[in-house]
């Protein structure tokens, strides 16, 4: 056997240098491969169980402040109550408006409660079909909000809004610096940030909901002052039934999360013109601070749909992280 020359050692000594930087990096590959199934482990949490929640809201990953529902249009107490119930293992409160200066408040057993569900309609509906508007309405809220935070102890709050009672809540903190600032992050649902195209004037909430309305016009003016200066803690979840069109690539400014007219564009749920980035990105995956918005997320979904809702419940997390 004839000895290796010199060229031959230097072509074995590449080689072993070669084979030695594919095994790091085969390793590293598998490490960050292990990484994303890990991360993606985290990401997919059983957001549809109490024990996740339980876990969540006794851990570091949760704020403290108190976690207020608010219902839409024409709606109750009944609305939100499957993911009340769900996220506080049935350990809530509820607040309903009785009338001026009044609220009636359910403490269950006069537990101490992190989780609210509140009613700013009185108790005559139809009365209230008559009389009620948003502005009415956000004062309400401004008035049950003091309450929740004495109750609690706490001088913030969390609030999940769907439909009509996003622009309730909006108002609510657009009334004052107190008010804004005692909103630790609103997340609204399926809400007519830009209105809605079929609002019959004839009832006063309903005026206020119509796309061209004062109500909306200079609610929207007001929040863009506090978008422009950065803030961040507004999400937003907007919806399409795709059930009424033919793909995700069909979708436009005036597809609805119910189909008809008379429910909520995907423009105005995620408004300021975001609603086309939005849908260029995969549906029920969120983008983090965009340029109006904390949280942002379109899904398949109607509008009363949401209200149980998945993607909702990863919403959620985001509004009640620090």
């Amino acid at each position: 056997m004839q000895p290796y020359t010199a060229s031959t050692y230097k072509w074995i000594k590449q080689l072993t240098l070669l084979m030695g930087c594919i095994l790091i990096l085969s390793n590293q590959i598998k490490a960050s491969a292990d990484n994303t199934i890990k991360q993606n482990k985290n990401n997919n949490h059983d957001v549809q169980s109490h024990h996740f929640w339980n876990q969540h809201f006794n851990s570091n990953k949760s704020i403290d402040y108190p976690v207020i529902f608010i219902h839409g249009i024409n709606a109750t107490l009944a609305d939100w109550q499957q993911t009340v119930n769900l996220i506080s293992s049935a350990n809530y409160c509820s607040m309903s408006y009785q009338k001026e200066n009044k609220n009636w408040i359910d403490k269950r057993a006069n537990q101490h409660c992190n989780i609210w569900n509140i009613r700013y309609y009185e108790p005559n509906l139809a009365k209230e079909l008559l009389i009620g508007n948003l502005t009415l309405y956000s004062n309400r809220l401004k008035e049950m909000i003091r309450i929740i935070k004495q109750e609690t102890k706490q001088n913030k709050v969390t609030i999940v809004a769907h439909s009509m009672g996003g622009l309730v809540a909006r108002a609510y903190m657009s009334l004052d610096k107190e008010s804004w600032n005692s909103v630790h992050k609103i997340l609204t649902v399926g809400t007519p940030h830009e209105g809605v195209s079929i609002a019959p004037p004839i009832m006063n909430h309903w005026r206020d909901l119509h796309k061209n309305s004062q109500f909306i016009t200079s609610l929207n003016k007001a929040w863009k002052k506090q978008l422009e200066s950065g803030y961040k803690q507004w999400g937003v979840v907007g919806a399409i039934n795709l059930k009424k069109i033919p793909s995700l690539k069909h979708i436009k400014a005036t597809s609805t999360d119910s189909g008809g007219p008379g429910y909520v564009q995907i423009s105005s749920a995620i408004p300021f013109g975001e609603w086309k980035e939005a849908i260029t990105n995969k549906i029920d995956i969120p983008t983090l601070n965009t340029t109006h918005f904390g949280y942002r997320v379109y899904t398949n979904n109607k509008h009363d749909g949401l209200l149980f809702d998945k993607t909702v419940l990863q919403a959620i997390i985001w509004a009640t992280s620090p």
